[in-house]
């Protein structure tokens, strides 16, 4: 296996490599040697791929034990691995190498290395397998991902783990920080950044019984340097650079950075989302956004409302609503453009913008109309400008362009394929292809 020891976010778009801007440095060259009466030797021009052949595809089917890693831009299957249970929930690392699979029914969570990794404008590319590493606990069931960490809270247990993708990449497999809360619980983790200092935010046992009922924040060295114990009924998390929030039934908490550490406070919503509580969240490594979906508390008329929470202001502002009839089935969030992007109920993606609120594209029949109950998990992954969707009742993953609406390729990879990554290249362009 190839290891690279310095491992690199992928720079903005305005950075990377285009092919016209190589074929302009290329003519000039040209130019150049056609005014020289001396020889100028010829250098080879570097090996460039776009992005889509940078990009593989992570999917677990919902039934079987299985991983297979596909080929973004042929459909073609590259590797196929065995894991201990049906994927329960599939993610990317943010560098886009490591995919985790978390498999509830068989207590672990076991990690792939995609095999393409970017850095600046070049890539590396290598055969994509399953690590030796893993988790053996209860009950996985919550992802994070922010910067080089990557949390699971385990429900069975109550422990809550972080690993540090820059391990990986030096070949060294760890779990780099936990906390046990105490006991089994439905709970959640995350991580805030505070330029390269993490914190690890936590719900803990509630003595009481039930979900938990307050947030406590943890630096490196173990001890809890914020806390918010007026949290109740606690559901739902998220985190984006500098900022994580946590679901409370009247309101949310939310932690920033602040005076060079950590700040963590009770919100509660005023205005049109008064009496709303925070549910369940979601985000992407380096957005600059937060979706939220917020309920009315048990016994209350039922009110349900999708918001963006902003992470430098930590407002909440909502997002314009699905068609009537609609339920949003699936969601997440592209940080390089901060588009959000909605899986609804009856098949079709809706792609909103994260600055705007305001529905941008509407891509309809991407998958059949899901039933009005019991429907397999039919999960969404993007990066900029493509949307990969599962679809376990066709047997498909369906890949979609999200600037212009059309589907790029539907892999029938058989059984029911349900949860899914895209690994390699998080960013559209060129790439120069290293060893």
């Amino acid at each position: 296996m190839i290891t690279l020891v310095h491992a690199h976010a992928s720079p903005p778009a305005s950075r990377r490599r285009s092919a016209r801007s190589l074929g302009l440095v290329a003519g000039a060259l040209l130019v150049v040697a056609g005014c020289s009466d001396s020889p100028v030797a010829s250098t080879p021009e570097p090996e460039l791929e776009p992005a889509i052949n940078l990009q593989r595809v992570l999917v677990t089917d919902a039934e079987q034990a299985l991983a297979r890693v596909l080929a973004a831009s042929t459909g073609d299957l590259l590797g196929s691995m065995p894991l201990s249970g049906p994927g329960s929930y599939v993610y990317a690392s943010a560098s886009g190498r490591y995919g985790v699979v978390q498999q509830r029914t068989a207590d672990r969570v076991q990690f792939v290395d995609g095999g393409i990794w970017t850095h600046d404008d070049h890539a590396h590319r290598n055969d994509p397998e399953m690590l030796a590493f893993d988790i053996a606990d209860g009950l996985p069931t919550h992802g994070n991902v922010n910067g080089d960490w990557i949390s699971t809270f385990f429900d069975g247990s109550g422990r809550a783990t972080w690993v540090n993708e820059r391990d990986f990449f030096e070949g060294s497999y760890r779990i780099a920080f936990e906390v046990a809360t105490g006991g089994p619980h439905h709970s959640g983790s995350a991580t805030v950044l505070v330029g390269n200092t993490p914190y690890f935010v936590v719900a803990p046992l509630n003595p009481a019984g039930g979900l938990p009922a307050a947030v406590d924040v943890y630096n490196l060295q173990g001890q809890v340097v914020a806390s918010v114990p007026d949290c109740p009924v606690m559901h739902g998390n998220a985190s984006a650079r500098s900022t994580a929030v946590f679901g409370c039934n009247n309101g949310l908490v939310l932690v920033r950075s602040s005076g060079g550490s950590v700040a963590a406070e009770k919100v509660t919503p005023t205005g049109e989302m008064e009496g709303l509580g925070l549910r369940n969240a979601w985000s992407a490594p380096g957005a600059s956004v937060i979706l939220g979906q917020f309920a009315a508390r048990p016994g209350e008329p039922t009110r349900r409302v999708l918001a963006v929470i902003d992470v430098a202001a930590g407002s909440l502002h909502p997002l314009q609503p699905l068609p009537s009839g609609v339920v949003d089935h699936f969601r997440t969030v592209e940080p390089v453009s901060n588009k959000i992007v909605l899986l609804g109920t009856d098949g079709t993606l809706y792609v909103y913008s994260g600055a705007t609120r305001q529905l941008e594209r509407t891509i309809a029949s991407v998958v059949p109309a899901l039933p009005a109950s019991g429907a397999t998990t039919h999960q969404v992954s993007v990066v900029e400008g493509m949307a990969a969707v599962a679809s376990p009742s066709t047997g498909e993953v369906v890949l979609v362009n999200l600037d212009n609406g059309s589907t790029i390729r539907r892999i029938n990879v058989g059984g029911q394929p349900s949860r899914l990554a895209i690994l390699g290249a998080r960013e559209q362009g060129m790439y120069e292809i290293e060893g």
